[in-house]
């Protein structure tokens, strides 16, 4: 289950950064007038500023879920006798 929210995790902030990487470009073909419509360019920055947004929220939700669950694991754990969740 950690394997899975760490590699979730980590999907999330390639996608942060490959969003950020499209509103750089986007940015710079408005600059040099090389986007068709400014507006286009202004919509994909807009929709990936918003992608952005959500999945650092959920990424902080993700988190404190995942604080509030590893006691649990862990008493659980204690009480049939496995090894402590690190």
């Amino acid at each position: 289950m950690y394997t899975e929210l760490e590699e979730l995790k980590q999907q999330c902030h390639e996608e942060i950064l490959r969003l950020e990487k499209q509103i750089k470009i986007a940015r710079g073909r408005i600059a040099r007038g090389r986007f068709p419509f400014r507006f286009d360019a202004k919509a994909v920055i807009q929709k990936a500023e918003v992608k952005i947004e959500k999945i650092q929220s959920l990424l902080v939700k993700l988190e404190s879920l995942s604080e509030q669950i590893t006691p649990v694991v862990n008493d659980l754990k204690e009480i049939v006798g496995l090894n402590k969740v690190e």
